[in-house]
């Protein structure tokens, strides 16, 4: 087995008229706090495959559950039988794209993609599906991507 490096950020620091360690930080365990709370958001987040960038999110989820749910202040992402949905509310207004990345044999199940309750065009032929829609803050932008009534069964 190799070396495993776990590298934190010190906790606080200790001032240069510190008596027992001036100058210093934390010097009684290398590893202190490690936002233990915080990794049920950054797992879900790594779960779902999700990537933001300046034109809005990418969506690869990896969760082999038949349906489930994920919800935040920012996102909401649901997969069931009939398909996946969700919500993205960024706190700037504009408008984003979704890309929704699955797997081939699952990409020719769907009929269609709606935005905001409105259709639109399905794209054929690609390794994702791909939508944009508009949101401000408060007022997110919703969508769908649907399956045929066949393959849901």
């Amino acid at each position: 087995m190799g070396t495993v490096l776990i590298r934190t950020v010190p906790k606080y620091y200790n001032s240069i008229l510190s008596q027992q360690h001036p100058g210093e930080t934390y010097a009684d365990f290398p590893v202190m706090n490690m936002h233990s709370h915080a990794w049920p958001l950054y797992g879900a987040a790594k779960l779902l495959g999700l990537e933001f960038d300046e034109s809005g999110l990418r969506l690869q989820p990896g969760l082999p559950s038949e349906s489930y749910e994920f919800s935040s202040s920012l996102l909401g992402f649901r997969k069931t039988k009939s398909g996946y949905s969700g919500w993205y509310d960024p706190s700037a207004a504009g408008r984003w794209e979704i890309e929704l990345r699955l797997p081939e044999s699952e990409m020719t199940q769907f009929r269609e993609v709606r935005v905001h309750g409105q259709p639109q065009p399905l794209p054929r032929g690609t390794a994702s599906i791909r939508f944009a829609g508009d949101s401000q803050p408060g007022k997110p932008l919703h969508w769908e991507v649907l399956r045929s009534p066949s393959a849901g069964e």
